[in-house]
């Protein structure tokens, strides 16, 4: 009787050494700071990301700068050119999903993007208008970089069916311009920026 008390104490003491050095070897681990708007910036720090993100699996057609616009000059080319990728929305909006994405650099060399360097405070849409603040400390560059800017983000934003046209903000408020070229006090729409 006593050797079977001693073997099952014996064999819980060594189950819960097993448990113990199992917990204490996983790393733990960090969890971002919560975004300050609705849509974040991958500037804000090291951000962990899930191998396998939970949410909803949704199809966009986003836009990005044609290079060989850029380095021609050519008017018979597209400014910006469509491009359908699969992005997973979760706790952020849709709409912040997709200037998230616009903001990376595409594969291949015959896309990229004029965004990589902007700050994205936040993105909220209402009656069909998505208001997009962007830091105003970033904002810099020729009149070619303002056009291509407004092309992304409005062309992106508004092939979503409840999105017709993109208001853009500074630093949370209405600017005559972003880079002082083209006009932003009004809500834009596709036909504003030429085709």
């Amino acid at each position: 009787m006593k050797k079977n008390v001693f073997k099952i104490g014996f064999s819980i003491l060594i189950i819960a050494m097993i448990i113990t050095m199992i917990g204490c070897s996983k790393k733990p681990v960090e969890t971002p700071a919560p975004p300050t708007g609705t849509g974040n910036s991958a500037e804000e720090g090291d951000i962990i990301v899930d191998p396998e993100p939970e949410g909803e699996v949704v199809r966009v057609t986003l836009y990005y700068v044609n290079e060989e616009y850029v380095t021609t000059g050519r008017d018979t080319l597209k400014k910006v050119l469509s491009l359908e990728k699969e992005v997973t929305v979760g706790e952020k909006s849709l709409e912040a999903v997709i200037l998230a994405e616009i903001q990376k650099k595409p594969e291949g060399d015959k896309l990229s993007t004029a965004l990589e360097n902007i700050k994205i405070l936040s993105v909220d849409t209402a009656e069909k208008i998505a208001y997009v603040n962007l830091a105003g400390d970033r904002l810099s560059g020729g009149s070619l970089q303002e056009d291509l800017v407004l092309h992304q983000i409005v062309y992106s934003l508004t092939e979503l069916k409840d999105i017709d046209a993109v208001q853009l903000l500074v630093d949370g408020s209405k600017r005559e311009t972003l880079m002082g070229h083209i006009f932003i006090e009004e809500p834009l729409k596709r036909q504003d920026l030429g085709y």
